[in-house]
């Protein structure tokens, strides 16, 4: 299916089933929480009292991120006193283990993933329970009526939402002012092309005295995101053929290997080498924040480094991160970090409520400001009508300059959404698809024959998938 806004017309499939654990679980995806989705935000109609719900949410983040996630499950626990959520930490493999729990009948009650191909593979499996069958009409309404429309198209499968991002990737430039002005570039006249960003760069890039580079002025190589820009796809409209050699995709992986080979891909390797090590997360090593990079194309999230680790003095600013030349349409591609409720959870109408909360639809919008705020402008929120919250505005878009103009304008202005593969082989299609983006910019392959490989094997698993598991 066409990973786009535009309309979906997706066929109804009967999945593999699994067996075990599953029994007894449609009555309990009837039940409703107690905080109609519906009711004023700071407001909550209360129940009789209680003890407290406790459930499992099981997340990937590890180290700081997970210091986050439990900081904000935390903040959700002390505003209300119904549901007490327990952050259990699944380093890896998560699809494997949540498929193996719910085989075994002991699934959490929730689960964050990290984006949406991983909730559209379980699905498939009829391993997730539909979100929108859990909660009232009236409930369900109030969600999608919140959400971007693109964002709750995001977590349809199937006709079905089982999928619910609380907050979506979106991208910008964070440019360090300092080697612009030694460069004699503009600081305060971004790009407005692709191409235009690409001569920025050059002029940017400092090179050595063995004519190796010293300072990077740019680059960027994530397939996905390179491919929304372009208007790529990945996948017919109708879910059945992979076209991962579509002519927009052929252009999007044009422009990075014309690049890389004009500098020499293994002068590029070598420097990306000697950054071993360094990256967002690792303080003030940050090749950006120390010097490294002249720019750096990449999320909201690192508004979150550059208030841990920005030395002191660091002048930078942030430009829209733009499309090709003579592309009208305004292409980007997003995929969340998202809930989802397994089949045989224990308490879906506990989940369902804190669902309701960390995507910002019902309860105190103050609850859904904190994610932004522990985790500060780390992605954008899932309703332009955050940007109204009075929080919101304070604490999270008067801390982070560009992050409304930049970063929240690519999210919700787009006129063309690039969603991850609705198929059930979402995951190992773009890791096939990665893997071959790599040897085109490595010199190795041509691009019209790499995409063709990858269409032909991709189409190959997604048929064997369908022909094994129909019925």
């Amino acid at each position: 299916m066409q990973e786009e806004l535009r309309k979906k017309a997706i066929s109804r499939r009967t999945f593999l089933r699994l067996s075990a654990g599953v029994a007894g679980v449609a009555a309990l995806a009837g039940c409703a929480p107690v905080v109609p989705a519906s009711s004023p935000q700071g407001e909550e109609v209360s129940a009789p009292a209680a003890q407290a719900v406790e459930i499992d949410v099981w997340t990937g983040w590890t180290e700081d991120a997970a210091t986050n996630i439990e900081k904000i499950l935390d903040g959700y626990n002390q505003s209300q006193d119904r549901v007490v959520a327990r952050h259990v930490v699944v380093p890896e493999a998560m699809t494997q283990r949540l498929l193996a729990a719910i085989a075994a009948g002991d699934p959490p009650a929730g689960a964050i993933v990290f984006g949406a191909s991983v909730a559209y593979q379980l699905a498939a499996q009829d391993a997730v329970l539909a979100l929108d069958e859990i909660g009232n009409p009236d409930q369900v309404a109030s969600l999608k009526d919140w959400m971007e429309p693109a964002l709750w198209e995001l977590g349809v499968y199937d006709g079905r939402f089982v999928y619910a991002s609380m907050w979506n990737q979106c991208l910008g430039v964070f440019v360090n002012v300092d080697i612009a002005e030694q460069q004699g570039v503009d600081p305060e006249s971004p790009p407005a092309t692709l191409e235009e960003l690409e001569a920025v760069w050059d002029q940017l890039t400092i090179w050595d005295n063995n004519d190796n580079i010293d300072v990077l002025g740019g680059d960027f190589t994530w397939t996905a995101m390179i491919m929304g820009r372009f208007l790529g796809q990945f996948v017919s409209e109708d879910g059945t053929t992979i076209t991962a050699n579509h002519p927009n995709n052929v252009r999007a992986l044009d422009w990075i290997a014309s690049r890389w080979q004009r500098i020499g891909p293994q002068k590029l390797q070598d420097f990306y080498a000697s950054l071993q090590g360094r990256g967002e997360r690792s303080a003030g090593q940050d090749p950006f924040l120390s010097g490294l990079r002249a720019t750096t194309v990449t999320g909201p999230w690192q508004y979150n480094t550059m208030r841990n680790f920005m030395p002191e003095g660091f002048r930078y600013t942030v430009w829209p991160f733009p499309g090709p030349a003579g592309q009208t349409e305004k292409g980007m591609h997003t995929y969340g970090d998202g809930w989802i409720i397994p089949r045989g959870a224990p308490e879906p109408s506990a989940t369902w409520e804190i669902i309701s909360t960390m995507t910002g639809a019902t309860g105190n919008r103050d609850v859904y400001t904190s994610l932004f705020t522990t985790w500060l402008c780390v992605n954008g929120p899932v309703s332009q009508e955050m940007t109204e919250w009075p929080t919101f505005q304070t604490e999270v878009m008067d801390e982070c300059p560009g992050y409304e103009e930049i970063f929240l304008s690519d999210l919700y202005d787009s006129d063309y959404y690039l969603y991850p593969p609705k198929i059930p082989t979402s995951n190992s299609y773009q890791s096939l698809m990665n893997a071959e983006w790599e040897k085109v910019r490595l010199g190795q392959k041509g691009t019209q024959e790499a995409l063709d490989f990858v269409t032909a094997e991709a189409q190959k698993e997604l048929d064997t998938w369908n022909e094994q598991n129909r019925g």
